[in-house]
């Protein structure tokens, strides 16, 4: 998964499936990144996007969880597990 700094953020592109209503914390059954599947894993939604430029942040938490190695020299993402 490539990196590239915005602002000074790492950003990447990704897709979340299911549906997912507005609300501050949701669990989401089956959360799924490249061959990374993870289940009931918590999210906090809110608008983001007009005042920050992005959709989402993906946390330690996450990273911790999917076993996440971020490589800024060569400005990806390496999944360990």
């Amino acid at each position: 998964m490539k990196l590239q700094l915005h602002q000074g953020l790492p950003i990447v592109s990704l897709t979340v499936g299911g549906t997912s209503e507005i609300c501050y914390e949701q669990y989401i059954p089956n959360l799924h990144i490249e061959h990374i599947g993870l289940t009931d894993f918590p999210i906090q939604l809110g608008s983001i996007q007009e005042p920050y430029g992005f959709d989402g942040i993906i946390g330690i938490d996450f990273m911790m969880r999917a076993s996440c190695k971020v490589d800024f020299e060569l400005m990806n993402v390496q999944f360990l597990k």
